[in-house]
């Protein structure tokens, strides 16, 4: 809609590649499993390799305007690997991990094409900027 397009226009520093609501559950937490690992919403928002979460203002938030206006959380996702959960009763998952930080969260797209929607995007989000040696350096050899 023209007002969640003004809305990410301001909201996101640069272009908004995928965005949309997701619930997110925490698997591992540096390496460890957390105590309680319950399910959260957000209103997510990719923009080029950065994954930004809006925390809800309800617990039945469905619409952009539903959640905050500022990020709670903003987190790079270069060199960490998303993969579509293989999970019959629920088609809509997919997981995204950290290996370096030893973080690993599951989320649930609320279908099945949304899922694969974001896994394709953030696909391209984690394999870009790997390692590349800026053009403009100079070499002494």
């Amino acid at each position: 809609s023209a007002e969640s397009e003004d809305l990410a226009v301001h909201l996101y520093p640069g272009a908004v590649t995928i965005q949309g609501v997701l619930r997110r559950k925490t698997l591992l937490k540096e390496g460890k499993k957390p105590t309680v690992a319950s399910w959260t919403k957000y209103w997510a928002a990719l923009c080029g390799a950065q994954l930004f979460y809006y925390a809800a203002k309800s617990l039945k938030a469905t619409e952009r305007k539903h959640f905050k206006s500022t990020s709670n959380k903003n987190v790079s996702v270069v060199g960490w690997m998303v993969m579509m959960a293989d999970d019959p009763e629920h088609p809509d998952l997919f997981l995204l991990t950290d290996s370096e930080k030893g973080n690993s969260y599951k989320f649930q797209a609320g279908s099945r094409m949304n899922a694969m929607l974001w896994f394709k995007h953030l696909s391209a989000a984690c394999q870009s900027n790997r390692q590349q040696v800026p053009t403009n350096l100079m070499t002494f050899e």
